[in-house]
């Protein structure tokens, strides 16, 4: 396992206001008014102030499903889910001993060894219990997630489903959450090796307090990923055959079996969402088909696109090259094995785009596509999804395409600017 240590800079947030500027005094978080309980709360009202999304996509939208949740090995302080059932672990901690920067991270192994025991039935009692205690109601674990998001009976399904295989093999997010975090703490992340057995990722998150102004109790915070998890290493050596010139040896890797001793780029580890769509899509088509996604990613990636992951599908992105932040849909590729254009309509109006460079690129595309044509009455997409398959046999026409379309993106965005 490999980390990314964030680069932080010690920045002092400043107000304008009426064309004056006001530096925001920062509040420590060891004041009596802001303790772990405070901290608790805050996440839980406010999900969304976890840089989740710049770690991991499959785990948002994070949905609050209790606090203080009950275990073997002690009470999890904030347990969130997405609505692809992913299961986010948040313990949070202010460094104000030596003690706490040597364990927080031992406890919140601890609790993911245990939710690697439970089944979905346990996950659901443990939020009912919450329910029961702190909502006056008894709402299960998907009655929980309906308040917060629609799920008709096939996402059902596929949520429970998935929150099984979860707990099953330990696919889960751990965040440390606090204040004041220090380079030894970010060492201790090195020792997660320890637990070879679980596939998680564990980021580090420093929350920055600003008093916004002295009339009132208005706070700016702000959320700081400080180190995470990059690559989850798991492997299984099985050893085939019966004799010394017969024997052949396989490396069960995250991304499938290599027989080869180096990876290419293009079978690079993914994160563990990614790592799940991997394997629907293996068991919905074929190696070579998973192979070819692999050199998709890669591909794009080379050209400055970003991948953006969910359970059962990816889309390739543009992100704006003006920097709004803007990204833009080009294709999306679903556990199946099939692939279609990206909505683009909405990226496009907002940066004041001509679509008629997505309508061109919709209609070039689909020539290229057996049984494709464009949409008559949404002219940047098709009129049907394709397959990877018949993809494969113009791949090289297709990506030719996919770079004259950023081109044409990038040319009209300089003709904006100016």
């Amino acid at each position: 396992m490999m980390t990314n240590r964030g680069n932080r800079r010690n920045g002092q947030p400043i107000l304008i206001r009426d064309d004056k500027s006001n530096g925001l005094e920062r509040i420590a978080l060891d004041a009596k008014a802001f303790n772990e309980d405070w901290i608790q709360k805050l996440i839980h009202n406010n999900p969304d102030i976890l840089p989740i999304s710049e770690i991991d996509t499959g785990f948002t939208p994070p949905i609050s499903i209790g606090r203080e949740i009950s275990t073997t090995v002690g009470y999890i302080d904030n347990l969130f889910i997405s609505p692809d059932g992913y299961l986010t672990i948040v313990e949070t901690k202010l460094w104000r001993n030596p003690e706490a920067r040597r364990e927080v991270v031992g406890q919140i192994l601890d609790y993911a060894k245990e939710l690697n025991k439970w089944t979905y039935t346990d996950l659901d009692n443990a939020v009912k219990q919450y329910n029961q205690l702190y909502n006056n109601n008894s709402d299960g674990l998907l009655a929980t997630v309906r308040k917060h998001t629609e799920l008709d009976e096939a996402d059902e399904r596929f949520f429970i489903d998935n929150i099984s295989k979860n707990l099953k093999r330990g696919r889960f997010l751990l965040l440390i959450v606090g204040d004041g975090i220090r380079e030894s703490v970010e060492d201790m992340v090195e020792y997660l090796t320890q637990t070879p057995q679980l596939y998680f990722t564990l980021a580090l998150v420093e929350l920055q307090v600003y008093k916004l102004n002295q009339t009132d109790n208005s706070l700016v915070v702000i959320p700081q990923l400080v180190t995470r998890t990059r690559e989850i290493t798991r492997a299984i050596v099985r050893i085939e055959g019966n004799y010394s010139a017969d024997l052949k040896v396989n490396i069960e890797t995250d991304l499938g079996t290599e027989t080869s001793k180096q990876q290419t780029q293009a079978q690079k580890r993914l994160t563990i969402t990614a790592q799940d769509f991997v394997e629907q899509l293996q068991q919905n088509t074929n190696k070579e088909t998973v192979d070819f996604a692999k050199q998709i990613i890669k591909d794009s990636e080379d050209l400055g696109l970003y991948i953006e992951w969910n359970s059962g599908s990816f889309s390739i992105k543009l992100p704006d090259p003006q920097g709004s932040g803007v990204k833009i849909g080009i294709v999306n590729i679903d556990r199946g094995g099939l692939f279609y254009l990206g909505f683009s309509r909405g990226q496009f109006e907002k940066l004041q785009l001509p679509m008629d460079i997505s309508y061109s690129f919709a209609a070039d595309t689909a020539s290229l596509l057996p049984g494709i044509k464009q949409n008559p009455d949404k002219k940047h997409i098709w009129n049907k999804y394709s397959t990877l398959g018949d993809l494969k046999k113009v791949y090289p026409q297709f990506m030719d395409r996919v770079k004259k379309y950023i081109d044409d993106i990038i040319n009209e965005g300089q003709k904006s600017s100016r």
